[in-house]
């Protein structure tokens, strides 16, 4: 585990590893997981931003505005969406995954197999 991970990255870390059974390899999907645990400290500090000050804040001029780091807490999840996709953390991907296997499964079986 990446040691500059925060708690919430390390407790995806885990969880990451521990949800894919040696599905993953350490050596190729190393710098995936990690991006995935870091991106989620990212989203959990912005949060934490968002909490201690409030949701809304004062605007430029004076008008009420939604907290700036809303901005970022979406593009955040947006990344971490495409990731989730990627590593077949959605019911959608892991049924793509899963075909891709088994099309793999078949191409790598002779005639003889079926």
């Amino acid at each position: 585990m990446p040691a500059h991970l925060k708690a919430t990255g390390k407790e995806v870390w885990r969880a990451v590893w521990s949800a894919g059974m040696g599905a993953y390899s350490p050596d190729t999907d190393r710098n995936i997981i990690q991006r995935y645990a870091e991106l989620h400290d990212r989203r959990a500090d912005l949060l934490d931003a968002v909490e201690a000050d409030g949701l809304m804040t004062i605007g430029s001029t004076g008008q009420p505005v939604v907290h700036p780091a809303m901005r970022y807490v979406e593009s955040t999840e947006k990344e971490l969406r495409a990731i989730e996709s990627a590593i077949g953390f959605t019911p959608e991907a892991r049924l793509r995954l899963g075909l891709v296997a088994a099309e793999a499964r078949k191409v790598a079986a002779g005639p003889e197999d079926f």
